[in-house]
């Protein structure tokens, strides 16, 4: 017996019992149901906050980068009707002073896509901006998610101003606006027409 009770206490020396199941004693060192429930709703609306955070940075990077594309393909679009129109020896329409929904020309010199004294006309139809040539008859997409195409002519410089609008059903939105003055008017006097003999030098 004595043996026995010299291991225990041995055995205690070494590992120290467990303090009692009681106030102050081995079960303060747990969690009461209503600290876990605080720490559940604290951690929740730090999660709320943090994702409302990640979606609200994600749509304005989208939309940024959906506007972006709007403005570009737009731009590019700009650009090529002012160097046809630019080299236009008559319009048919619009005519001097009004505005249209089109713009239909006869462009003086030749190019690798158009030849010369080639009827071409710039329309919308549904939401995309289109090309279009007679003879022969070739239509060529220039811009998608047009929402506004419009064209007015100068009613005594005959000056083209062209409104475009892109749009997506997402809500980004984009407006552009452009000038061009064709050059091979025959019947202007204008300083900045060049009679017909005005040629856009291309690339080699």
């Amino acid at each position: 017996m004595k043996s026995i009770r010299w291991l225990q206490g041995f055995r205690n020396q070494i590992i120290p019992p467990l303090p009692p199941l009681s106030k102050g004693g081995w079960g303060d060192l747990g969690f009461t149901l209503i600290e876990i429930v605080v720490v559940i709703v604290i951690l929740a609306i730090v999660s709320a906050i943090s994702i409302h955070f990640l979606i609200s940075s994600l749509r304005v990077y989208t939309m940024s980068v959906n506007q972006k594309t709007l403005f570009d393909e737009g731009k590019l679009a700009l650009e090529r009707m002012c160097r046809d129109i630019r080299d236009a020896r008559n319009i048919v329409r619009p005519t001097a002073g009004n505005s249209d929904d089109r713009i239909r020309f006869r462009r003086t010199n030749a190019t690798v896509q158009d030849a010369a004294d080639e009827t071409i006309f710039f329309q919308l139809t549904g939401s995309t901006l289109e090309k279009n040539k007679a003879s022969p008859n070739v239509t060529v997409t220039l811009a998608e998610n047009v929402s506004a195409f419009t064209v007015t002519r100068g009613a005594t410089d005959d000056e083209i101003t062209i409104d475009l609008t892109l749009s997506l059903a997402s809500g980004e939105r984009v407006r552009l606006r452009t000038k061009v003055y064709p050059k091979n008017l025959a019947d202007d006097v204008d300083y900045k027409n060049y009679f017909q003999n005005w040629q856009e030098e291309l690339s080699s």
